[in-house]
């Protein structure tokens, strides 16, 4: 029996009010959700920008079959200089119209409307790790999983001496409170913390929203503050896991944020403290958080890492000059590139007081990379030694990997504590 297929035309449409409902649908249909009236005009009213979102349309039948978008935010890079950024989001496309080119399409469109407003970098969470890397995203950003048992949470190392009750304390806020508070705090680490991307007024309303729907069968959220010599310098905000007051629950850390080592060390003696927990879990942890290093049984830390943020440089040499690097020379970078025919070519890096200009050259490059590449080591969260023994990046020249080694490593691994 002879199989009759119907041509479908796509067009990309932008997002309006009139369409944002069967968009956001369309979003969640992706994902494999439904979504909640009430869900779609909150992320409507703090967290979309109508004219950084798509629509793939079908013209024969007039439905939305792919969506994406962006969310502006700003990247905090090695040298504490804050960079515009493009984080991508929203990326589906139907079961019933896959490899038509409309995935691609967004994302090219995407891009470009990044560039024209002046993003130098985009950004994103990938669903599949294996599917940014063909539009020159590279993993910039590992972060770690944690589940401990709290019985198992005594310190053998501390920055806090214990003997000094007046270090830090710890005290419980409210909603109301939190919400006043931790944006001034969250704004501290990410001034200070590579990979860290800010929070608006809106997407902090977005984040803290707690109706029941969202807390996955937990309780509301509580928060606790911690305060040293009157400052606020960290927050913790969990829910709690339990069937019944003698239940050994389950402490959830949605998020903890510390501004300084004290009050990293007092969270998270604070948080190890319950009774009637049996466990505490944490989800995105720092690739280098130095809880492991103060327990004195470490192994009990239980820690599963996974891909963070993937960063694509969008405008290459101002990217490269917005970081600082920790030794001066010139390196020249080789960039090879099929979906960016037109960064391809050699980059002049030279370096001065840590400080960089870049050029393109028609020289011989020292080492030979793709964009994706670049881009993962551009936060000095990856290291190129790797990636030259995974055949990912060619040393032409002698010495050029230990030269490339120094100039992008950083004193502290990268670390996103925003998911979007």
């Amino acid at each position: 029996m002879p199989v009759f297929v119907i041509p479908m035309t796509i067009e990309l449409r932008s997002v309006t009010d009139s369409n944002f409902t069967e968009w956001r649908k369309a979003v969640r249909h992706g994902f494999g959700q439904h979504v909640h009236p009430d869900d779609i005009a909150r992320l409507r009213n703090d967290r979309a920008e109508l004219d950084r979102l798509v629509a793939a349309v079908d013209t024969s039948s007039d439905r939305i079959v792919g969506t994406g978008g962006a969310d502006s935010y700003s990247l905090t890079v090695p040298g504490g200089a804050s960079v515009p950024m493009a984080g991508v989001a929203y990326m589906t496309t139907s079961v019933t119209h896959q490899r038509q080119g409309a995935f691609s399409r967004m994302m090219a469109q995407i891009h470009d409307e990044a560039r024209e407003r002046g993003d130098i970098v985009s950004g994103l969470w990938a669903s599949q790790s294996h599917l940014y890397s063909r539009f020159d995203y590279g993993l910039a950003v590992n972060s770690y999983d944690w589940e401990i048992d709290p019985s198992f949470g005594a310190f053998s190392h501390s920055p806090v001496d214990p003997s000094n009750e007046s270090a830090a304390s710890v005290y419980f806020v409210d909603a109301d409170e939190a919400a006043a508070m931790l944006p001034g705090i969250y704004d501290q680490m990410h001034q200070q913390t590579i990979g860290s991307v800010n929070r608006n007024e809106g997407r902090w309303r977005y984040e803290l929203f707690d109706e029941e729907r969202v807390r996955g069968g937990g309780s509301e959220l509580f928060f606790a503050i911690c305060q040293e010599a009157g400052e606020q310098t960290g927050y913790v905000a969990y829910r709690m896991h339990r069937i019944g007051d003698s239940d050994m629950g389950t402490l959830e850390v949605v998020e903890q944020v510390s501004v300084t080592d004290t009050a990293h060390a007092t969270m998270w003696r604070f948080i190890l403290n319950f009774d009637l927990v049996g466990k505490v879990t944490a989800v995105n942890r720092p690739s280098d958080d130095p809880l492991w290093w103060m327990l004195s049984d470490p192994r009990r830390l239980n820690r599963k890492s996974h891909d963070a943020l993937w960063v694509r440089l969008l405008d290459i040499p101002k990217a490269l000059e917005a970081r600082t690097y920790n030794a001066d020379g010139r390196l020249k970078i080789g960039l090879v590139s099929e979906s960016q025919p037109a960064v391809a070519g050699t980059y002049v890096l030279d370096i001065d007081d840590s400080q960089a200009s870049v050029k393109k050259t028609t020289d011989k490059p020292d080492v030979l990379m793709t964009p994706a590449d670049l881009s993962a080591i551009y936060l000095g969260g990856m290291t190129p030694g790797p990636l030259v023994e995974a055949g990912r990046i060619d040393a032409i020249t002698t010495g050029s990997v230990a030269k490339l080694h120094g100039m992008f490593s950083t004193d502290s691994s990268p670390w996103c504590a925003h998911y979007f």
